[in-house]
Formats: structure tokens, sequence, C-alpha cells
């Protein structure tokens, strides 16, 4: 190669690693961590951006943690060693209604679907209001009461003929497998494994498996999003939106590769790629912040006060923060 053309070629690289150092420079946290739940819901996301190399795009060095249960994080936020969190959007709700300061950033997953009513293949229960006088095994919180009820208003069932068995995910599937209930409402990847304990679902928050009424029916709204402390983010603003592009990026790749998606996240989290396929089947990926969702955000946040699992009333407008995605990507928030 002539003198001349080896200056160009290393002018060329010191140009492009100028570009990455400048924009590594403009991170003010390199190095944090993103803590969620271990599984293929909540916790797909932040693992294929991991993984995949979409935060270190960004200029970041992201290490993901893994909690069992979402629950688990308002505690650790609250706590100081949390910055950055994904999991169910109550999480944040409950800290800015017993006065944690957190911000949602933006919703990551609609997993509304993953939400199911599972019930024995070859048993009684061929309709919501078989139900009646039936044991229904479910973790007793407001997320799954709120779909319960919403369903039996829509089916025509009576939540009070109905025998509920407070139990966690994990035991619901054993209960389930002995016989000892005779429905569950869970979800996945509970839900999947009671389905290959001869199981069959019934319903989930959006879609009716109900013989004659089968199809679409969105019954309510479950989400994952992403959120972190308020003053990771406002001593952090570059770094969080830098965060948000990889979750971007990453979103859509999983969702134009959720084959390849399922490999990484069967593998970091040890659950079986089926199931891991299974659940991304009933959930969709996308960054986004709209009015509409403010809208179920509110009306789920009433719902969660008047059952006293929320200490004070809150709204989108106290714990929605949608500058760092506006400046990400203005598309992707509509209407606040």
């Amino acid at each position: 190669m002539s003198s001349p053309g080896r200056l160009l070629r290393f002018a060329g690289i010191a140009l492009l690693l100028g570009f990455a150092s400048a924009s590594q420079a403009q991170v003010e946290t390199k190095s944090f961590q993103i803590w969620t739940s271990r599984d293929a819901q909540q916790g797909a996301l932040p693992v294929v951006a991991a993984r995949r190399g979409f935060f270190e795009k960004e200029g970041l060095n992201v290490e993901v943690k893994f909690v069992s249960s979402g629950s688990e994080i308002p505690a650790g936020m609250a706590g100081g060693t949390i910055p950055m969190a994904i999991a169910s959007w109550t999480n944040p709700m409950a800290m800015v209604a017993n006065g944690v300061p957190a911000r949602i950033l933006a919703a990551t997953t609609d997993i509304s679907a993953a939400q199911q009513l599972v019930v024995h293949k070859d048993g009684p229960i061929k309709t919501p209001k078989d139900l009646e006088g039936k044991k229904l095994a479910l973790t007793r919180i407001g997320l799954v009461m709120s779909i319960l009820e919403k369903m039996c208003k829509e089916y025509g069932c009576d939540v009070s003929k109905i025998t509920l068995v407070n139990m966690l995910p994990q035991e619901i599937v054993l209960a389930f497998q002995r016989g000892d209930v005779d429905a569950i409402q869970t979800w996945e990847p509970w839900a999947t494994y009671a389905t290959q304990q001869g199981g069959r679902i019934l319903l989930s928050a959006t879609d009716s498996f109900v013989a004659g009424k089968e199809g679409k029916k969105r019954i309510d709204g479950i989400y994952a999003v992403v959120f972190a402390r308020d003053d990771f983010v406002s001593n952090n603003p570059k770094t969080v939106q830098a965060a948000l592009r990889g979750l971007k990026n990453a979103a859509e790749w999983l969702e134009a590769n959720r084959d390849a998606a399922a490999d990484i996240v069967a593998k970091d989290i040890n659950i079986p790629k089926p199931v891991v396929l299974n659940t991304f089947a009933k959930t969709y990926n996308q960054i986004t912040m709209t009015a509409d969702w403010a809208k179920e955000f509110d009306e789920k946040a009433r719902y969660l006060f008047d059952l006293k699992e929320l200490k004070n009333p809150t709204s989108a407008k106290e714990v929605f923060d949608p500058k760092p995605l506006q400046q990400v990507c203005p598309a992707c928030v509509k209407g606040l």
C-alpha cells in the first residue's frame, strides 16, 4: 500500500475511533445494572439488548441482573442499589404512591396475552360460568384480580361464587397437576407448564378460546416498563437516552428475529427454548409512550388504590417522564 493510502486508512480509523469516543464521552455513567425478573416476558428485552451488543453500540456497559419477581425491585431502588429496572408497571406505580421518587421512561412489552386462565383439558369447565362452585388457584394480587373481575363481567360469571385459592405461581402448577384445583389463573411460563400437564387455555386477557366465542377479546392490559430512580435520570440524561436507544433497537431486532432471540433468552434465564417461544407468541416488545397507555395506567392505579394496594392515589402525570424518549425517538411518544 502506498504511503498516502496508509495515511488515508489510518485517518479513517482515527475518525471512526473519534466518533466512538465522542459518543461514549457523552454518556455520564458508562457501567451500571438493569434489574429485571427471570422470565421471558419482562427479562427478554434487556437480555437481548445486552447479549446482542445494542447497549455496547451506545457506549454502555450494562449488566443485566435478575430477581425472582419484579415486586422485589422497588425496595432495592428505594435503597439506592438499583438505578434502572424493567418490570410490571405496577412497581413504579406503587413506588410513587408510597412517596418514593421513580420515573417510568417507556413501555417495553405488552404482556397482557401472557396472563391466562387454564382449565383441565377433559374437565367440566367449558365456559367462565362453569367456574362457579369450583376451585380457582391464583396469586391474589390486584393485577390478577382485575383480569378475573373483568372476565366475569364480560362472560357472565360471579366471582363471589368461585372459591379462590391464593398460591405462588410454582405452587399453582403443582396444585393443578395434582388435581387439587379445577382451574388456574397465572402468567408465563407457568401457564405453559400447566398446559403441558393436561391443561388448555380457556381465556387470556386478550383472547377467548371459549367454544363459539373464539377470537380476539381484550379485557385488560398489563405492561412491562423501563423505570429508574429520579436522581439517576436527572444526573445521567445522556446515559438514559443511550439505554432507551439500545432497548428500542433490541426490541425491533427481537420482534424480527424471535427464534434467534429465544436461543439467547433460553440460555440466559435457563428456561427451555419452546417455552420462551411460547411466551414470545403472547408478548410484543416496543419502546413507546402514548396518551392511550397513560389512560390505561390511570385506570389501573385507581383500581389498585380502591383495593388498598396503593397507599395513595397516583397517575401517569406523576409517574411518566416522556422527555428522554422524545429525545431518542419523537415518533415513539404520542399525545403526551
